[in-house]
């Protein structure tokens, strides 16, 4: 059997943690898939940064990869490493000092060797034997205590040179300082980032230009002009343009880096060969009314089912959604609280009893946690719910929210979870008494309705287009949408969807297995594998042309 090589572009900037990214979720699902196709394989196109969070983000998601075909340059740009040296660096001075480390290593070896000789002791029948252990104990003993004497004398002298050294070196460790925490605005790190973009590319397109057993090129997203320039056969995503539709509010969270990405983006669309889109929706009104694509050049592939039910303990399922999970799913929770608010509030807040909304998303204009926070606050100001509300947003990217929360005095009731692994989200669901979607706009049916009910939890979300295609005259629509311009409306929803969560959860469980479940991520892989194969005979056609000779 022939094995067709398709190819896989991918171009994110250093730092960019891919299970991070919606695309990185959707990616690690649309891997998983393509694992099981025998007669077609993938070769993943992408910068030499980008290794280690594709490792992460494959690992994470049960992907091996190891079997997967990785085209990058060799070797990192050299300033990149730098900068990742000085990052380590920085963070290792936040922490404990190298002699306090050692200390503890040396604590814990004696430690180990504590056990070990106990062991010894308790059945020995030698008074040789005895006698060694002791005397090895003792001296173990005296090690531990010069070497914490001379350790703290040895900082005390450290702590006075660094003091000194600290004020010579003050105004350049604030300059790098403030570059390595604000590597995503600081102007001077988002040119390097630029010049080494634009220096990588190159060296990435020469390796592609040397693979002519690709066939056809896959980009999932719009944000990479460059793909344009691959002398291939080229199938380009488009999910949506958000930059264009709420222009003010990404001006004022990102300045010139969404300017920036607003303008490759459209470069991206404008220079496409054909495009994939998650609705029809998107490709109406954006691609075509907008960017005047033509329709023959637009497929529209929806998404799969994000089911999260596999990656919990069947002990945590209430497949009725009337109860909340035990056990693992608990331990999963908490290990996320832990990360995000400390071990001291992570035990007040993750004992268990906690009752919580949830709104798995990243911060930007288009997500409408505002109007969400505005809602939360009636509801527990007027309505005296006792629910927490969780995020999974930094608050960082938007201080506009961290001001909102301030101003309202919710520090108390609103939890940013963020940086959760795909399991620990799947347990945040699971115990959540409700998930919320207040989105204005995305490019698909919202993974949220499947990331919820997948795991027994109901869902209420915003009525917008693609929402609305989705679900067409399903009656389930009418009890969980809602006016997403409308703070009272959400509230309102809230507040019933959590009085009649049982009756909710049923009728959306029942859509959910007749409409959502059913279209897996096996089928996106096959709509995308044809749309590939499609676009590579029409190539194969035009090169046959050119060579037929004339009679």
């Amino acid at each position: 059997m022939s094995v067709r090589t398709y190819g896989i572009y991918l171009c994110y900037p250093p730092q960019v943690d891919l299970r991070a990214q919606g695309l990185g979720r959707q990616l690690s699902a649309f891997l998983r898939a393509a694992e099981k196709r025998r007669d077609v394989s993938f070769v993943i196109a992408c910068p030499s940064w980008m290794r280690g969070t594709l490792r992460r983000l494959c690992d994470e998601a049960g992907v091996d990869f190891q079997a997967l075909q990785i085209l990058a340059p060799a070797n990192s740009p050299l300033l990149l490493r730098i900068f990742g040296g000085l990052s380590r660096i920085r963070k290792r001075r936040r922490g404990k000092g190298w002699l306090s480390r050692a200390t503890a290593w040396l604590q814990r070896g004696v430690g180990c060797a504590s056990a070990w000789a106990e062991a010894r002791l308790a059945g020995t029948r030698s008074y040789l034997v005895l006698a060694a252990i002791s005397l090895a104990g003792g001296m173990c003993v005296v090690a531990v205590a010069s070497f914490r004497q001379l350790s703290a004398i040895m900082q005390g002298g450290l702590r006075g040179l660094s003091s000194y050294a600290a004020r010579l070196l003050r105004p350049a460790q604030t300059r790098v300082g403030s570059a390595l925490s604000n590597l995503k605005r600081d102007p001077l790190v988002l040119r390097l980032y630029r010049h080494m973009e634009e220096a990588e590319v190159e060296l990435l397109h020469e390796l592609i230009a040397g693979r002519r057993d690709i066939a056809a090129w896959y980009c999932p997203t719009a944000f990479w002009p460059h793909f344009n320039t691959v002398a291939a056969p080229r199938l380009m995503s488009v999910p949506d343009v958000v930059l264009a539709e709420y222009p003010i509010g990404f001006a004022k969270s990102g300045g010139a880096r969404f300017e920036q990405t607003f303008h490759d983006v459209q470069a991206a669309i404008r220079g496409s060969h054909q495009l994939v889109t998650y609705s029809e929706h998107v490709k109406r009104t954006t691609l075509i009314e907008r960017y005047q694509i033509d329709p023959d050049r637009i497929q529209v592939i929806q998404h799969g089912s994000n089911d999260l039910s596999a990656l919990l303990s069947p002990s945590d399922m209430k497949g009725d959604g009337s109860g909340r999970g035990t056990g693992y799913c608990l331990t999963l929770f908490r290990s996320a609280l832990d990360k995000a608010v400390g071990h001291e509030r992570a035990c007040t807040y993750g004992s268990g009893d906690v009752r919580f909304l949830f709104y798995a998303s990243q911060l930007r204009p288009n997500k409408n946690v505002i109007t969400l926070l505005r809602a939360y606050e009636w509801l527990l100001r007027r309505q005296a719910i006792s629910h927490k509300l969780i995020l999974t947003g930094s608050p960082h990217e938007f201080p506009s929210i961290k001001e909102f929360i301030a101003e309202k005095g919710l520090e108390n009731d609103v939890l940013f979870l963020y940086g959760l692994s795909e399991r620990e989200l799947a347990a945040c669901y699971m115990l959540a008494d409700l998930a919320v979607n207040p989105s204005l706009s995305e490019g698909g049916f919202p993974f949220t309705f499947a990331e919820a009910v997948s795991v027994g939890t109901p869902v209420v979300m915003a009525s917008i287009p693609v929402t609305t295609e989705y679900l067409g005259s399903a009656p389930v629509a009418g009890s969980m949408l809602f006016d997403p311009y409308d703070w009272r409306a959400l509230a309102d929803r809230i507040e019933w969807a959590v009085a009649n969560r049982q009756q909710l959860y049923r009728a959306q469980r029942e859509f959910f297995d007749e409409r959502v479940a059913t279209r897996t991520w096996g089928d996106v892989v096959d709509d995308h594998i044809r749309a590939l194969d499609r676009i590579s005979r029409v190539q194969q056609r035009a090169e046959a042309d050119k060579l037929r000779v004339p009679a």
